[in-house]
């Protein structure tokens, strides 16, 4: 359980704060489907390339694009979706999988 630290505001009364713990390490991987018009489609794929720990793992000539993004938390996952999902090559992105792991320092 984390202490409290007693802090004074300006007029000298005192309040108790719960400290914060450390943020944990955690590992997340988001796999998602995507289907973009395919006059648009090697825009999109570089779009989706050049977000940070995305990778695409199948594309179709009709236009789908299935892919991964990985990352430390699921808002860094959520920020990269938001800014691919106004790209205006896209119809649809959809959501297929969410995984987390947490990463722990165990000392033996």
């Amino acid at each position: 359980m984390p202490d409290n630290t007693l802090t004074q505001d300006k007029s000298g009364v005192g309040h108790y704060t719960p400290d914060k713990p450390a943020p944990a390490q955690e590992y997340h991987v988001a796999s998602f489907v995507a289907h973009a018009l395919a006059a648009q489609l090697d825009e999109v794929q570089q779009e989706i390339t050049q977000l940070q720990g995305a990778e695409i793992h199948a594309v179709s000539p009709e236009g789908k694009i299935v892919f991964t993004i990985e990352d430390s938390s699921q808002k860094g996952i959520g920020q990269k979706i938001d800014a691919l999902k106004y790209h205006t090559g896209l119809y649809n992105l959809a959501p297929v999988y969410h995984q987390f792991l947490p990463e722990t320092n165990q000392a033996k």
